[in-house]
């Protein structure tokens, strides 16, 4: 972390007084965003709705959010509310307009950037030159647009790389001018940016992909949680055993076994003889299947494109779970076709989560490094193992559980869903 106040220095020893440096903090951790504060910054940006919503609840209150991402319309409600000092990411007409209704039932006037295209790749939204002329300020009394933001074609040609940047000065003569990353800010700045947003060169650059990626299931894979807890709360009341839906979510990743013994304890102050613990487990299966009518449940929202990613770019994709429960792991490769190598079950192992062997025999049957394996869990004791085990963890909290509890497990990343991951693995 003491490096993110060098790497700030030494970018600040090129950017005049007059420009703007907003520290791109997004997929960051809260610690790195605060270790930047220390060093002076207070311009910060962030490209997901629920993710800035996190860390402004948990930062100072001075900080001066700016939303740099695609803004979908349906989320435009909740990112005015969090009152950004600047959304720099306005790419149509139709955005605008939500932008201006929202702002006006709010009763607020909400800055903007206005994100012109002139970047030769396709996937890059935003206005053309010719668009920008037509656009009527006076039609937007709750919306003040403030200048124009821009990114340049992904190139080491510099002279394309000017044609982009010089292309949105053309626009204006004043106003902000928000165009230059960390590959790029010199050049943008000769070509009059006034404000540049720079992330992996203060923060890092992300590492390459790994080689093999251990995935839990319940919760990762399927969004089956919600019938386990009903289940495990049904089969241990007929025990009498009292268990929520939070106990289950924090008890998730361990062996059925294991949980039933853990409940059996906090009323009995013993271990459950083995009786129970069949008696339980048998119980909670037939509700589960009966809960999720003999069908698997869904998929979690975005897991099938993070797999079909890594898949095609070679890296190998693992099951690691705590789970017995057949009906799930009998489909597994017939929902995932040709995408993991191995599976590590509650069959596989003596120790379930939150013991790190799961995640151990995972990495042994690899045969890669640790440095080259990530963990991806969504429950606190999945995270612990993963951590316990030395790899690189982390957790997308698709459960009911608040993100601090899988940052008090010391996640290496938090992400909200599976969309921001797999953003995050393409940086």
């Amino acid at each position: 972390m003491a490096e993110i106040a060098e790497q700030i220095k030494e970018i600040r020893s090129h950017i005049p007084g007059s420009v703007t440096l907003v520290c791109v903090s997004k997929f960051q951790p809260v610690e790195a965003i605060k270790e930047a504060y220390a060093a002076g910054e207070r311009h910060f940006g962030e490209s997901r709705v629920q993710e800035l919503q996190r860390k402004a609840a948990l930062l100072p209150a001075d900080i001066h959010w700016h939303f740099i991402g695609h803004l979908q319309t349906n989320k435009v409600r909740d990112i005015i509310k969090l009152r950004p000092y600047l959304i720099q990411s306005v790419d149509s007409i139709h955005l605008l307009e939500a932008i201006q209704n929202e702002a006006e039932k709010q009763g607020i006037t909400q800055s903007v950037l206005i994100e012109v295209h002139v970047a030769k790749e396709e996937t890059k939204t935003g206005f053309s030159t010719d668009e920008i002329p037509s656009i009527q300020a006076s039609l937007y009394p709750n919306v003040r647009i403030l200048g124009y933001m821009t990114m340049a074609t992904n190139t080491d040609n510099e002279e394309e790389i000017r044609r982009c940047f010089n292309a949105v000065r053309g626009l204006s003569n004043k106003g902000i001018m928000s165009f230059g990353m960390s590959d790029d800010y010199r050049i943008a700045i000769e070509c009059g940016s006034t404000m540049v947003r720079i992330g992996s060169s203060i923060f890092g650059a992300r590492k390459k992909l790994p080689k093999a990626v251990f995935f839990d299931q319940d919760g990762v894979l399927f969004d089956s949680m919600p019938f386990h807890a009903k289940a495990w709360e049904k089969a241990m009341a007929e025990n009498g055993l009292p268990f929520t839906a939070e106990q289950t979510y924090r008890n998730e990743g361990r062996t059925g076994a294991s949980v039933v013994t853990e409940a059996y304890r906090l009323v009995h102050g013993i271990d459950a003889p083995q009786e129970v613990i069949e008696a339980v487990y048998a119980a909670k299966s037939a509700y589960f299947n009966k809960l999720s009518g003999g069908k698997l449940p869904n998929l979690i929202p975005g897991i099938r494109e993070v797999l079909d990613y890594l898949h095609e770019k070679g890296v190998q994709c693992w099951v690691v779970t705590g789970s017995g429960q057949r009906s799930l792991l009998d489909n597994l490769q017939t929902t995932f076709p040709s995408i993991f190598t191995g599976i590590i079950t509650a069959f596989d192992v003596q120790r379930g989560k939150p013991d790190p062997e799961p995640y151990l025999k995972a990495w042994e049957r690899s045969g890669f490094e640790k440095s080259e394996c990530y963990v991806v869990e969504n429950a606190p004791l999945g995270v612990r193992a993963g951590k316990a085990a030395g790899l690189f963890t982390i957790a997308v909290n698709t459960g009911i559980l608040p993100d601090s509890a899988l940052e008090a497990e010391k996640a290496d990343k938090v992400f909200p869903n599976m969309n921001a991951l797999l953003e995050w693995l393409k940086l």
